[in-house]
């Protein structure tokens, strides 16, 4: 199953940051991308099907937050 999530940022050099570390590897397994306005990163990851648990989302939530970012609904 895939889950996308998209962050926000107050500017896009913020918003940089925040792809650069994903793309350095801080969060395993994940694709991302700039989104729209240059403020925005779009991040997709799959989960395992027969998944208990997964911690993704909560180290995406953690970076994000981090350098000021917040999840956009």
């Amino acid at each position: 199953m895939e889950n996308q999530i998209m962050y926000g940022f107050d500017t896009s050099q913020i918003a940089d940051r925040f792809l650069n570390r994903l793309k350095a590897g801080a969060v395993k397994g994940v694709r991302v991308r700039r989104y729209k306005n240059g403020t925005s990163i779009l991040v997709s990851y799959d989960i395992p099907v027969d998944a208990t648990f997964n911690n993704t989302c909560q180290q995406l939530d953690d970076l994000a937050e981090d350098l000021g970012g917040y999840e956009i609904l």
